[in-house]
């Protein structure tokens, strides 16, 4: 092919277009052509024949004054001379150069009223016909003859006939649909379209346009003219540009205009002639003396362009700059050519000579043989242009040859096995009086035998030949399951990427390979062999390329790096990838895949033996490429493992040493307040937790009989989130409250005021987190004296006075919240609460964890359960009644209530019991 400059890639939508409308008018025209061809074969005996034509080389007359008068037409009205006369016109009088005048009283004004006068006829019927012998004065009256129309066959056709003639209608028809098939496989292609022209010729020339009636003949005559002008252009243009530019055409460049443009300029006027024969000879009269001329120059033109196009295909097999690929194709197409052609335009000379159809003065199994083999020129044309890497000559004819035979081979099998099938149910069904057991197992052993070989030896068979017809190909197969198994032992890039590409050119004769790894955001080239680049020298391709995103597609299979296909999915490339594929040689790139995501690429060069890279090829380069892939993996992945393994070591260490610190911060004794028990526990869901409590005493600025110098703070939050950041936040609201809280800041009554306090903290916590991060808490202080407890609920779940009840469970009083939770809002404003304790009350606060404790089916423990439980266990009797006894139990019903499932948030309880 021709070298064609590289440009991004298009829609193909105008083309499909364009093609489908082509492509819908030549199917139309094959359907007209071959429903009147079978019609006429089946109902051959009920049509009439046509009694005479006028053709191409008809002399038309132009009537002077006188006798258009004589003729009843108007003046300068023009006949059309007879060519061929059929029997039945013969038989009433008319010859060879006669000009008719009327058909059945209508005027002859063109081929179209002959086919209009005997559309409604049946055999037997007559014409009426008017007409003037050849040397007949005009002047004189036309003579007048009564046509008896004959049948276009005296009997059915024969067996022979159809056969013939269905070779004759489905061989252009195959042409038709081979072109097709090309065009829609190669649409960018030029030569994919110039291959459906020279195709489409075959169906122009096998139909007659004539054949489809009155109404579509207009059709088929300028559609005819269309192909049969278009084919030895185009046949010319595909020589010269096929596989690549001929050297003939860079020689001589306007040779190849000087047969193109006569064909295209009398184009025109051959398509008005046949209009004018078809409808009105008067419009042709000015003309009519140079049909034959116009016809042997177009014929001259065709025949010239048709032998410019093969003296260009030779002149490039031995042109010492075509490529080899080239070569092979030029080869596989001559001898396509060669066997398909020179038959049939030997059967085109011979029928020529003796002046009759194509076919019809030969033998019958010559004409089949001969349209047998011209098959093979359509299949040629779409194999050297479809195929990436056209195989030579010689493969293709010993690969095909071997593999017929064996296939044939167990057709003749099948046919034996089902005759001896149907002799034998013959047999067992002749023998009805006097069948034995013996016959009927006979009977069932032979059907048993067909139905086996049928079902499972048929394809077993089918399988052993495949295996022994492609018997390289599956040792190969052996030799790369081999290498996969050894792919998967190795830990290590480079050893594992020399013994892969090693065993790839022993194996499959490459001579050139190349790997390129991910790096980054880009492939870096990370081993070669055989190539010509230097060591050291850096090749890429970017993520975001046309190669790495056409390889990283879903079950991405081998790509081939065919640069001179418009078609091909390279011409997206930019210039740096094609010079980087060039460089390499390469001509197929394999992807390498891991788990998630493309990890390397395979690019390889040619085989030593020219061939194509089959389809088992592809198949076990793929399955190597992925054991490769998932080794490479493993091995990275080994890399990281070791590497994060002591990063973990190291972390967990460190995340040891934070669970130790959290667990410092939590109160490590309890202080010691006259008349009040105190317990208080933290189970953190992950190795630290985000949960907080804490007891300590405030030393009171006034210090009097009535007011110890003591008060006990109590404090209990939940951060929000998990982890290291929430044990972070909960460290900060610790050490924000105790700075706080020992920051004496009397009221007018002594006490310091819990509302100023805990906007203090919300300050400090608000400074020091991001603003996602927030925490829910209760801060109070009890009075040992007076027993009045003094809160503020910054939005944590309400803590609880469990007040003891004589008799019955007594009374849960929440605390509810008195503002906003901390570190949220800044500037946030909270309320103090009181309550007024009494002998016996206990106070229990918790986070969420404990109350919204959940079972495996997701149902939640709820702040009901554990209420009612803490008074259940406040009023048994047989338990101990000290807060950490409380808290014991609580967990304990908590845990029984999950029955072992895996609770996602801290669970933290506080108690305190006034005695």
């Amino acid at each position: 092919m021709t070298p064609i400059k590289q440009t991004k890639r298009s829609s193909s939508a105008p083309l499909y277009a364009l093609l489908a409308l082509v492509a819908s008018i030549a199917l139309s025209y094959s359907a007209l052509g071959a429903f009147s061809s079978f019609r006429n074969l089946l109902h051959g005996t009920e049509r009439v024949e046509t009694p005479f034509f006028n053709g191409y080389l008809a002399h038309v007359i132009r009537l002077n004054q006188t006798q258009a008068h004589i003729a009843g037409v108007p003046s300068g009205f023009a006949l059309d001379t007879i060519t061929l006369v059929n029997p039945s016109a013969k038989a009433a009088g008319l010859e060879r150069g006669d000009a008719v005048d009327t058909l059945d009283g209508l005027p002859f004004l063109g081929s179209r009223d002959m086919a209009l006068a005997v559309i409604d006829k049946r055999p037997g019927d007559r014409l009426d016909v008017t007409f003037w012998h050849q040397g007949t004065s005009l002047d004189e009256p036309p003579r007048h003859a009564m046509i008896v129309l004959s049948p276009q066959r005296a009997s059915p056709a024969p067996f022979q006939a159809w056969l013939v003639q269905s070779f004759l209608v489905l061989m252009p028809i195959f042409c038709l649909l081979t072109g097709l098939y090309v065009v829609f496989a190669r649409p960018r292609n030029p030569n994919a379209w110039l291959i459906f022209a020279i195709l489409a010729y075959f169906h122009a020339v096998f139909l007659n346009p004539g054949q489809l009636g009155s109404r579509y003949m207009p059709f088929g005559f300028l559609w005819n003219n269309v192909v049969q002008t278009s084919m030895s252009i185009c046949f010319m243009l595909f020589g010269v540009y096929f596989p690549e530019r001929s050297p003939l055409d860079r020689k001589v460049p306007w040779l190849k205009w000087l047969l193109l443009i006569p064909p295209v300029l009398l184009f025109p006027l051959d398509s008005f002639l046949d209009y004018a024969s078809t409808f009105r000879f008067s419009l042709g009269a000015s003309f009519q003396n140079m049909r034959v001329s116009l016809n042997a120059t177009e014929n001259v033109f065709a025949v010239l362009a048709i032998s410019y196009g093969f003296a260009c295909l030779y002149s490039k097999e031995g042109d010492a700059t075509t490529s080899p690929d080239a070569r092979r194709r030029l080869r596989v197409l001559i001898a396509g050519c060669t066997v398909g052609l020179l038959p049939f335009f030997a059967l085109v000379a011979y029928s020529m000579i003796r002046g009759l159809d194509v076919g019809a003065s030969t033998p019958e199994w010559v004409a089949l043989s001969v349209f047998t083999i011209l098959f093979a020129f359509p299949v040629t044309l779409a194999y050297v242009v479809i195929v990436q890497r056209a195989m030579d000559v010689r493969i293709l004819l010993r690969q095909g040859t071997k593999y017929f035979f064996a296939r044939q081979s167990l057709w003749v099998v099948t046919v034996a096995l089902a005759t001896w099938m149907s002799i034998s149910i013959n047999n067992y069904i002749k023998l009805h009086e006097q069948r034995r057991a013996v016959d009927l197992v006979h009977l069932a052993v032979v059907v048993a035998i067909f139905i086996v070989y049928r079902s499972l030896g048929a394809k077993r068979l089918q399988a052993r030949i495949d295996q022994k017809f492609f018997r390289e190909a599956y040792s190969t197969e052996q030799v790369l399951s081999e290498l996969s198994e050894e792919a998967r032992n190795f830990t290590e890039t480079a050893p594992l990427l020399e013994t892969i590409t090693q065993r790839l050119r022993s194996t499959l004769h490459i001579d050139r390979i190349a790997v390129f790894l991910l790096a980054g955001d880009t492939f870096q080239l990370q081993y070669a062999t055989g190539t010509p680049i230097s060591p050291g020298y850096m090749l890429s391709l970017p993520s975001n390329s046309t190669t790495i995103r056409n390889l990283s597609k879903p079950k991405a299979a081998p790509a081939n790096v065919y640069r001179d296909d418009p078609g091909s999915w390279l011409i997206d490339a930019s210039d740096a990838e094609r010079a980087a594929l060039s460089d390499l040689s390469t001509e197929l790139l394999v992807p390498m895949p891991g788990r998630n995501r493309l990890i390397g690429v395979i690019a390889l060069g040619p085989k030593s033996s020219e061939e194509p890279y089959s389809k088992i090829d592809r198949q076990l380069l793929q399955t190597v490429a992925s054991q490769t892939g998932l080794a490479l993996e493993n091995a990275e992945l080994l890399k990281r493992l070791t590497a994060e393994l002591a990063q973990r070591a190291s972390l967990n260490r460190e995340i040891e040493i934070a669970r130790e610190v959290q667990e410092r911060l939590f109160p490590q004794t309890y202080p010691t307040v006259d008349g009040v028990d105190l317990a208080g526990y933290c189970r953190p869901a992950q190795f630290v937790g985000g949960d907080y409590y804490d007891f300590f005493l405030i030393p009171q600025p006034f210090s009097t009989p009535e007011a110890p110098a003591n008060r006990l703070a109590i404090a209990v939050g939940d951060i929000s989130g998990k982890g290291i950041s929430a044990a972070l936040l909960m460290a900060s609201l610790r050490a924000s409250l105790r700075s706080v809280a020992t920051l004496r800041q009397p009221d007018g009554s002594g006490n310091q005021h819990l509302a100023t306090l805990m906007k203090h903290v919300n300050e400090l916590v608000y400074e020091a987190s991001t603003t996602n991060r927030y925490a829910t808490f209760f801060y109070a202080e009890l009075d040992p004296v007076t027993k009045i407890l003094n809160y503020v609920n910054a939005g944590h779940n309400c803590p609880v006075i469990l007040r003891r009840g004589d008799p019955g469970p007594g009374e849960a009083i929440p605390l509810e919240p008195t503002g906003t939770v901390v570190g949220l809002l800044q500037g946030a404003d909270y309320d103090q609460a009181s309550i007024q304790l009494q002998p016996g009350d206990t106070l229990l606060a918790f986070t969420d964890g404990i109350s919204e404790a959940m079972t495996a089916d997701d149902e939640e423990w709820g702040e009901d359960r554990m209420i009612a439980a803490a008074q259940t266990l406040l009023g048994d009797p047989r338990r101990s009644s000290t807060a950490q006894g409380l808290l014991q139990g609580l967990l304990a019903d908590a845990d029984a209530f999950t029955n072992g499932a895996p609770q996602h948030d801290d669970m933290t309880i506080l108690v305190c019991t006034l005695a």
